[in-house]
């Protein structure tokens, strides 16, 4: 073609080539759809009913799995001996006193609701004998939390009541709207589907899991276009779309082969597919005009494309002429250090490409290069520690109707530092210690039971021939020996009273767990039997005494004058008799006064940087030198940082942050505050940002938020008191931003911390 055109037109050889490409390439490109048109209709129609098949094959699939994954994860939660003992307790709520429990169970069921891979609204636990739930804000009576919280008129509370005579461990409900009905408003929950599970023995008591239907149809749904909808085995929705058609409208799928995937009928397609597990019926509805409109799409494309090949033959003409003209401006550039005439058809297009391989070569060699010098990217994995146990609990509620009184000792294990920076060596530790205690029991009781509950912590049952027997000589034996092996770890050991024969593990446990409390801080084995002490003791509790002195003495940067706070308090706690956890609520406290102060002198990031001690390391303390050291590494930082803070005083800085402390209720800004110092608040705003690191708005907010928190603590004070306090005068201002910096409103912060 280019010949041809050469000859009749006369034109370089440059601009004959491109316009003989373009002109090929349009020939090419009409040939093409042309064979597309009329040998590909097909295949097109196939793939996009092949698109929709798998559309819903993975909805249903995403469905079964979501079904199962509630049911198992809601039913593993049985699995925790403490969860089940919390719920064993409130199944009886006013009976056993034990309202205390409802958050330890909360917290159990916390990690479904919140996990946003279940699409899961709330966890509700009905409790038959009192009528009342247990759910995610707390504890209600049935009839509040389904006639109010959660009321719909397809769930009255006597359908839910009605479901403790319902013969079945599992099963979903369609999904309909839900409402929290309050006084002068209503406030729509969505559209839920919810999931009953009841767990094997309990028949008093039950499991909501509230689906959220619509964020299920966003995550399962997404790849299919049409109706969706979910129907049980009987052909009853249990998912329909709001603005679809009536199930009703629906074919009879029972007469259809469940070895098909889709059906014809009238102006629709219908896909479906039935769900191993639950038997449940997936339908979607596509319209014929949907998929006959892509395949339209196609004709029209094709229609539109000879249209224009006429224009683009006209346009390549002028396009070739066009850029003809630039290309060889280029060549004549280039030509000026290559003088000799480049050989070949195109000498144009062959110094071109001459040239832009030599650049790409170039390219090359500089990308290797920097690859061999990259730095190697690294990467952390997280390890989920499993715990330590060595038997199975299930032996021990086989153990659940023995007919023998028992007494439970549990043995708490505080390895000492040899042991503290090897994991490998305390699992092995803690096992040996398991080991010989179960020997010195079964020597004596053949019956008894030693199991380990915890990676640091043992537990015997003692099954006794009769109440009177006693256990103390096995529990000398046992101090004895470990009092030999205290160089490498101690044992704290709590004994509970005989309890009689058939009595509950549960409440056992609990007393004797909870006495691990009276732990002395001492380098020694101890033995804590029924009566020893009062578990309530508070014998650090003098924060009031401390608290001024121990900022007055930080502020002063002296190190010998904290060193002597230090030997003070803690010599305080001893002659007070304080127990182990008073000395770690005392550092605790600390701790807390420290960060306080940092803050207000904005050192925390600088502090927190010198890599000081965690506060956790405290527990398996044994001796006030202990504390003695954890202090020193605590506070010297903190010291070093506010003298050096001091000797750099500004008094910008120093001036609007002591103000904002002292004047916290009043409407400050960055202008007042750069009139009060006669700058710009430009000025100001520069300033303050290079010496603090932090915008004023920012610093002013942080403070007024945690001055915020520590109010909250305080029930007596009002939402609305509490903003105006911390300069909020709008008490919805002081919400938004309280939800942005604490991630929760003021009422739910209230109700998780003030307690």
């Amino acid at each position: 073609m280019s010949l041809v055109l050469k000859k009749l037109l006369g034109f370089p050889s440059l601009f004959t080539k491109l316009l003989s490409g373009f002109l090929a390439v349009i020939l090419l490109l009409t040939a093409f759809n042309l064979v597309s048109f009329f040998y590909l209709k097909r295949q097109i129609h196939n793939e996009i009913v092949k698109y929709n098949e798998l559309g819903m094959n993975h909805a249903a699939r995403g469905y079964e799995n979501q079904f199962r994954l509630t049911r198992e994860m809601v039913l593993g939660l049985n699995q925790d001996p403490l969860w089940t003992a919390y719920v064993n307790l409130l199944r009886q709520v006013k009976d056993n006193r034990a309202y205390g429990y409802v958050n330890d169970v909360i917290a159990g069921m916390k990690r479904l609701y919140t996990n946003p891979f279940f699409d899961m609204d709330n966890l509700i636990i009905y409790f038959q004998k009192d009528h009342y739930v247990v759910e995610k804000d707390g504890t209600s009576s049935a009839k509040a939390m389904f006639g109010t919280y959660y009321e719909s008129p397809s769930y009255t509370p006597a359908f839910w009541k009605e479901q403790f005579d319902e013969a079945y461990a599992f099963k979903v409900f369609p999904a309909a709207r839900f409402f929290e009905q309050m006084p002068g408003s209503t406030r729509s929950k969505g559209n839920l589907m919810p999931v009953v599970i009841k767990m094997t023995p309990y028949k008093d008591m039950y499991l909501i899991a509230m689906l959220d239907a619509e964020g299920l149809a966003r995550d399962l749904q997404s790849a299919l276009n049409g109706s969706f909808y979910i129907l049980d085995p009987e052909g009853r929705p249990l998912y329909a779309p709001a603005a679809g058609p009536s199930v009703s409208a629906l074919p009879d799928f029972a007469s259809f082969d469940e070895k098909q995937s889709f059906i014809q009928t009238g102006d629709s397609y219908y896909f479906y597919k039935k769900g191993k597990d639950t038997g449940f019926l997936y339908v979607n509805k596509v319209p014929l005009q949907s998929i006959s409109a892509q395949l339209l799409k196609l004709n029209l494309l094709l229609l539109s494309l000879l249209a224009v090949v006429g224009l683009l033959i006209i346009l390549t003409y002028v396009f070739s002429r066009r850029v003809h003209l630039p290309i060889r401006i280029m060549v004549d550039t280039l030509r000026k250090d290559e003088p000799e005439p480049t050989p070949g058809p195109v000498r144009e297009i062959e110094l071109i490409s001459r040239r832009v391989m030599h650049m790409r070569s170039t390219h090359q060699r500089i990308s290797r290069d920097l690859a061999r010098k990259n730095s190697i990217l690294r990467h952390y994995a997280y390890v989920n520690r499993l715990k330590n146990i060595h038997m199975n609990l299930s032996e021990l509620r086989e153990l659940a109707d023995a007919s023998l009184p028992y007494v439970m000792i549990v043995y708490q294990i505080i390895f000492k530092e040899g042991y503290a920076e090897y994991h490998l060596e305390q699992e092995k530790g803690a096992y040996y210690i398991r080991e010989y205690i179960d020997h010195i029991w079964q020597q004596s009781y053949p019956e008894s039971v030693t199991i380990q509950t915890e990676p640091q912590q043992v537990l015997s049952i003692v099954f006794l021939p009769n109440e009177s027997m006693e256990t103390d000589t096995s529990l000398r034996h046992l101090q004895g020996v470990f009092n030999l092996d205290r160089g490498s770890y101690l044992v704290t050991m709590a004994e509970s009273p005989v309890q009689p024969a058939g009595a509950p593990f549960t409440a056992a446990y609990s007393q004797v767990t909870s006495m691990l409390r009276k732990r002395m801080l001492r380098d020694q084995t101890q033995w804590i039997r029924p009566g020893d002490g009062d578990p309530e003791k508070e014998g650090g509790c003098f924060k009031a005494l401390w608290e001024q002195e121990f900022q007055n003495r930080l502020l002063s940067g002296s190190e010998e004058s904290i060193q002597e706070w230090i030997r003070k308090s803690l010599a305080m706690l001893e002659k007070k008799g304080a127990l182990a956890r008073d000395y770690h609520r005392f550092a605790k406290d600390v701790a807390g006064e420290l960060d306080k102060l940092l803050r207000s002198l904005n050192l925390t990031a600088a502090y927190e940087a010198a890599h000081v001690p965690p506060l956790d390391v405290t527990l398996d303390f044994y001796s006030p030198d202990q504390y003695d050291t954890w202090f020193r590494r605590l506070l010297d930082p903190a010291l070093q940082l506010i003298r050096r803070k001091t000797e750099n005083h500004d008094p910008i800085t120093s001036f609007v942050m002591t103000y904002i402390n002292d004047h916290l209720e009043e409407d400050i800004n960055l202008d007042m505050m750069a009139d009060k110092l006669n700058i710009t608040s430009g000025y100001l705003s520069s300033y303050f940002k290079e010496k603090t690191g932090l915008n004023f708005s920012d610093y002013l907010n942080d403070i007024r938020i945690r001055t915020a928190k520590d109010m909250l603590q305080n029930l007596d004070l009002r939402i609305q008191d509490v903003a105006a306090r911390v300069g909020y005068q709008n008490v919805n201002s002081f919400i938004r931003m309280f939800k942005r910096q604490a991630g929760m409103t003021p009422g739910e912060y209230r109700k998780k911390y003030a307690s």
